[in-house]
């Protein structure tokens, strides 16, 4: 039986693209790992760091969004904590070395949308991660005030989660920043040293579009693939507000998704125009989280099951 825990609301800033190429990238897809030697693997790559935290941080939500498996194992009397890329860790890795910029999109939506998808609140860091994007999405374009901005969430997380005392810092706040910048094209960008400033993008990759279509359409709506979703005002935000997109360029978009991608339709009628999704993503494998494992949310622990 887990214990229950308290959820995090931290976002980490150790949690960051900085560590993708000398951590994830030398990962390799059907081996274990230990944390130290995770912690190993970092420093062979010149940094001079402790790692411990940032492996543990990082291993610990690629874990809860999908990208790989952590579980505990006794190991001579000793319990470790092992690592292992899941079939989703495996592709965006073969995907950063073709396409680095669809890989952050990817990485984007895993972090944006775990919390809906799975609606676990073991899952809420990255409620935070969403929450974050929609407050500066809705004000964008805007200089960020980092203060305000944790404020508000924190108001809006003691009303959503009032049976957890939700806590989280600025810092942890600004720890989602690192993955609005390194977009392309970055919703945030500095102006100065110090100063980051939002601005909603004019364009993305379809397979973003695609994958934030599917989000409104299956999560959101709860709608029968194949059914035609009419396309308000509303859908036009929702989508993209994952996106990060200026709602004026949804439609060049979904024109462009629609050519680039199998199962996406734009259905014109008499009563206005719909989009229709033929069946789940096909192009990348996303987690699955009504799966039966049980897990230790708060860590992102496999319990049972172990190989």
């Amino acid at each position: 039986m887990v214990q229950k825990q308290t959820p995090s609301f931290e976002f980490r800033n150790a949690i960051a693209p900085r560590y993708i190429e000398p951590l994830l990238l030398n990962i390799r897809y059907g081996q274990w790992y230990t944390r130290a030697q995770l912690v190993t693997l970092l420093r062979s790559q010149d940094l001079d760091l402790d790692g411990n935290n940032i492996v543990s941080d990082n291993t610990t939500a690629w874990s809860l969004a999908g990208l790989g498996q952590l579980k505990k194992r006794s190991v001579d009397q000793t319990t470790r904590i092992m690592f292992r890329l899941t079939e989703l860790g495996k592709q965006l890795i073969e995907l950063y070395s073709t396409n680095s910029e669809l890989f952050y999109d990817v990485m984007h939506f895993l972090f944006y949308s775990v919390y809906l998808r799975s609606n676990n609140v073991g899952k809420v860091r990255f409620w935070l991660y969403l929450n974050v994007c929609e407050k500066l999405w809705q004000v964008a374009p805007a200089a960020i005030d980092n203060s305000v901005l944790t404020n508000q969430l924190q108001i809006e997380g003691h009303k959503a989660f009032p049976n957890h005392e939700p806590s989280f810092s600025e810092r942890s706040v600004r720890g989602v920043f690192p993955w609005l910048q390194v977009l392309t094209p970055p919703f945030l960008s500095k102006a100065n040293k110090s100063q980051l400033y939002s601005n909603r993008r004019k364009y993305c990759s379809a397979q973003l579009f695609h994958l934030a279509s599917d989000l409104v359409y299956a999560t959101k709506e709860g709608l029968q693939y194949g059914t035609s979703l009419s396309v308000t005002e509303r859908q036009i935000e929702d989508i993209c507000k994952v996106c990060l997109l200026d709602t004026a360029c949804f439609w060049e978009m979904a024109d462009l998704t629609r050519m680039s991608v199998s199962g996406f339709e734009i259905r014109k009628g008499q009563w206005g125009t719909s989009i229709a999704l033929e069946c789940p993503p096909t192009w990348v494998t996303l987690p699955d989280f009504s799966a039966g494992k049980i897990v230790d949310e708060a860590n992102g622990l496999e319990v049972e099951g172990e190989e």
